[in-house]
């Protein structure tokens, strides 16, 4: 990503011309520039005829901008910047006074802050300090930095509350779309009591500003009032095409998509590719490191060594030349990509046509129950907290995913199914798996950019589970679940957390973990701040939220700006494609702790770190090949630190414990069930105190199986460990236990074990049983615009594929029995889903506060048997 963010505007930069007492602007255009003065078109020619001594500044023809650094007493002096470089320059005497990189100049490296040190808006000079430091303002966003190049951050604002602390009540009257992402701001002559005045520019349009009294003039460039703007020639005034978005093209049956990611809302500076033969994905490629970007009036070109690849491609340099046109121009332009080995060798030539803005386009097909509402809008504005400097809008799912540079298409209006699954309204995973096959009429085994929305009653998992994204063996990720009446219950119809949970949900879909997640991914990913329970993302839980002493839900909506984090974005955006496309690469592939990872998990606390928890793997140590491997999770209470609060679920499908397996040959990975809930933490998590009467909790944990396969495939030696994170973030690491898979005794002990060591047969064993219907209840739906709505088969003879399922939680924790019509839903569910071999004590239930932005609504009356037994809690 470069220092200055890219703009479609028909001119790179533009600063005032000092002329005397007269205002003059100076408008670059590559080697182009026009000058103008308040009055008239003053020059149209080269920037070198205009002002001969700009013949030795190079690097301006090429600048994203351009800063006026004069001083009364002093030479006319501008920056010019480019890339992440700059050039100072001496109009007058035709010189650069220095150049390198941005972080050179002054403090700039070491004071400007993170979010401030790549894709600024805007520079705009400041008054000096009153110790004559220069000064500068940064625009970004909505929001103004105002740095004394010798002391630091002087200030950052809102650009509605002004640059500076005083003499900037203006700012507050621009209108809304000026009050985020400016292209320009350049000085306009001082009103006649001394106050300054600004021009703001964004795409065609300008606003004229007096900094104390508000607006002058808005609208088109050439509707300010202002003769020598009227003047500006077209096509400095006509904007270019967006290059940013998607481009596809083909030689012979080799094909590419193309996504170029340079200009617009928190542009990366990434290009990235997925080659096809034919409809066959064979291998994709992003750049890796700063791309080389060589703006001209006609075209960019874009130079990087060092391509990344997914199957490690030879072709690791990169030369694109993407064509710069006006709007106004025809469409037609293609650009040209080669793809070459290190010096000499074949190359691919490819040449690509523009198909859009967005970097991916995803079809959605939604169905809904009988008697539920399909999530439409939500405006930010309505909420109970609002980030500072947050830019308020209405949001839907598409929207949000839009913003992200994903596309959503409509699939068509939501088809209604008929609701069978009885007087407890709940659905199994079984259930949802039969549902999907039956209503989702694009659905197909395999990889496409196509995704069912199912928006069911309630979980059979319990009653607070909002949403699952479920995952079976074969084609994975391709489909989501929200359960309305859930949401219904728990007041968050309306709300942001319902927004939030079809958005967290949707993200699973495309493969994103949660925020303190990620190093488990492999490659791992960087983890936000504090371990990733600070980042401020759809994908981290609003209630585990914590960054420094903002902690919990509260703060979580505080600050949460509606947006995916700059790790996500680069996932979405820019994965390979078999890592992202729904029915690619099993959910949460490569997930498993790889060396360096399994080192950090398996971290023990320090002495001065004791959680006053002691964690341990019990059940058998030998099994029969094909026999199924359970262990029994029990964490104890040490006395250590008194009474400790724990989660009352500590089975791998809750989020709080991970398993680690490694197989006889020594490959490590991390245990995967096939449901796994997005589990609610911090006020709404469910959790039970460890005391000297009651100093352990259990769970039992089938681990032959999982959302990879088989775990215990084969006869031999295994090494189990489990790592839990508890309430305080603090992880207890149980000691190392070691299981035997004894070989087969002869044939036909072989062949039962074969029986048993299925795809099928592993999914029978992880959901205890299945709810499938029988296969002739399984029918293809026909065409989404000829077909009626259809109502779920009633009962499954045997299991679906395995699906592994992220959900996300609501506030409540009563849990509901369920009895399942078979209709296939993705859902979030929330943190008290225990595993399906609890005992059967149901320890007393502890009422939970509601989420921030929900309120709990009374329980209504609901058959509340129960099909699954309990956690116990017991002495050791």
């Amino acid at each position: 990503m470069g220092f200055l963010r890219f703009k479609t505007t028909g001119y790179n930069w533009v600063q005032t011309y000092p002329a005397g007492g007269e205002w003059r602007l100076l408008f670059g255009r590559s080697k182009e520039g026009a000058l103008i003065s308040e009055q008239r078109l003053v020059s149209q020619e080269w920037l070198t005829t205009i002002v001969p001594k700009l013949v030795n500044a190079q690097r301006l023809y090429e600048s994203d901008c351009a800063l006026l650094l004069s001083r009364p007493g002093e030479s006319l002096q501008s920056l010019f910047f480019r890339g992440d470089s700059y050039q100072w320059f001496d109009w007058e005497q035709g010189r650069t006074v220095s150049e390198g990189p941005w972080a050179g100049l002054g403090n700039w490296g070491s004071a400007l802050p993170a979010g401030w040190r790549s894709q600024i808006d805007a520079l705009f000079p400041a008054p000096d300090a009153a110790d004559g430091a220069r000064q500068t303002y940064f625009f970004k966003g909505g929001r103004v930095l105002t740095l004394n190049w010798s002391t630091g951050v002087v200030r950052e604002a809102l650009i509605t509350e002004g640059p500076d602390a005083s003499g900037s009540a203006g700012w507050a009257q621009l209108p809304e779309e000026f009050r985020q992402n400016l292209d320009h701001v350049a000085a306009y002559k001082a009103a006649a009591d001394g106050t300054r005045q600004s021009l703001l520019v964004k795409g065609t349009q300008g606003v004229l500003l007096n900094w104390k009294t508000g607006v002058l003039a808005s609208g088109a460039l050439d509707r300010l009032g202002i003769p020598g703007l009227v003047a500006l020639p077209e096509r400095f005034r006509t904007p270019y095409r967006p290059v940013t978005g998607r481009w596809t093209g083909a030689v012979g049956n080799q094909r590419i998509e193309l996504r170029v990611d340079l200009e617009g809302e928190r542009a990366l500076g990434i290009v990235s590719g997925d080659l096809f033969t034919g409809d066959t994905w064979t291998d994709s490629f992003r750049t890796s490191g700063a791309l080389i970007v060589t703006p001209s009036v006609n075209s960019f070109t874009l130079i990087q060594s060092g391509l990344s690849w997914a199957n490690n491609s030879p072709l690791t340099e990169l030369f694109l030349t993407l064509p710069r046109t006006a709007v106004t121009s025809p469409e037609g332009s293609n650009a040209s990509l080669i793809l070459a080995p290190p010096g000499a060798g074949q190359q691919l030539n490819l040449g690509c046509y523009y198909a859009g803005p967005t970097l991916r386009s995803v079809e959605l097909e939604t169905d809904a129950l009988e008697g539920t509402q399909v999530f439409q809008q939500y405006d930010t504005s309505r909420g109970a907290f609002v980030p500072p400097g947050y830019r308020n809008r209405v949001l839907t799912l598409a929207s949000a995913f839009a913003e992200a540079g994903v596309e959503l298409k409509n699939a068509g209006r939501a088809n209604v199914v008929a609701d069978t699954s009885g007087a407890d309204l709940r659905w199994s995973e079984a259930e949802l798996h039969a549902a999907m096959e039956a209503n989702f009429s694009l659905h197909r085994d395999t990889e496409q950019w196509k995704i069912w929305n199912f928006v069911a009653t309630y979980s059979s998992l319990h009653d607070s589970v909002a949403g699952l994204m479920f995952d079976q063996t074969g084609r994975q990720r391709q489909g989501v679940v929200i359960f309305h009446n859930a949401l219904r219950d728990y007041n968050c119809l309306g709300t942001a957390m319902e927004l939030f949970t079809y958005v967290h949900e949707v993200g699973h879909v495309f493969n994103m973990l949660h925020s303190w997640e990620k190093n488990l991914a492999k490659p791992p990913s960087p983890l936000g701040p504090n371990n990733g329970f600070g980042d401020i993302s759809w994908m981290n839980y609003p209630a585990l939220y914590a960054n420094g002493n903002r902690a919990g839900g509260q703060h979580y909506w505080q600050d949460f700006p509606y947006c995916f984090s700059d790790d996500e974005l680069r996932h979405l955006r820019h994965g390979y494609y078999r890592h992202i496309v729904p029915g690619g690469d099993n959910a949460l592939t490569n997930a498993a702790l790889d060396l360096s990872a399994t080192a950090q998990a398996f971290t023990l606390p320090s002495a001065g770190e004791d959680p006053g928890l002691a964690l341990s793997l019990g059940g058998k140590r030998a099994f029969g090949y094909g026999e199924p491997v359970m262990a029994e999770l029990r964490l104890t209470r040490t006395g250590v630190t008194g009474d400790v609060a724990v989660a009352a679920s500590i089975g791998p499908k809750g989020e709080r414990t991970t398993i680690v397996i490694t197989d006889p040959y020594g490959r490590t990975r991390a245990f995967r069930p096939i449901t796994r809930a997005c589990t609610g933490h911090g006020d709404t998590e469910r959790t039970v105190t460890l005391t000297e009467t009651s100093p352990a909790v259990y769970e039992t944990a089938y681990l032959g199986y999982g959302s990879e396969g088989l775990y215990f495939a084969e006869p031999g030696t295994y090494q189990v460990t489990a790592v839990h994170t508890g309430l305080d973030g603090a992880r207890t690491v149980s000691p190392t236990r070691t299981l035997r898979i004894r070989t087969p005794l002869d044939r036909a002990d072989q062949e039962v074990g074969e029986l048993l060591t299925g795809d099928d047969q592993g999914t029978l064993l992880a959901f205890l049983g299945s709810d499938a219907p029988p296969p002739h209840h399984r029918q293809r739906r026909t065409p989404r615009d000829q077909r009626t709505p259809q109502r779920p088969p009633t009962r499954r003879l045997r299991p679906p594929r395995p699906r592994r399922e992220c959900r996300t939680p609501l506030p409540d924790h009563r849990r509901r029995p369920t009895s399942d019509p078979p209709t296939r839903h993705h859902h979030i569910r929330h943190p008290t889903h225990r595993s399906h071999q609890h005992l059967p004590h149901r320890p007393e239930h502890r009422p939970r506060q509601p989420h921030p932005e929900c309120s709990p609504a009374p329980p209504r009356d609901r058959p509340r048997q129960s099909r699954r037994p309990r956690t116990r809690r017991r002495g050791p």
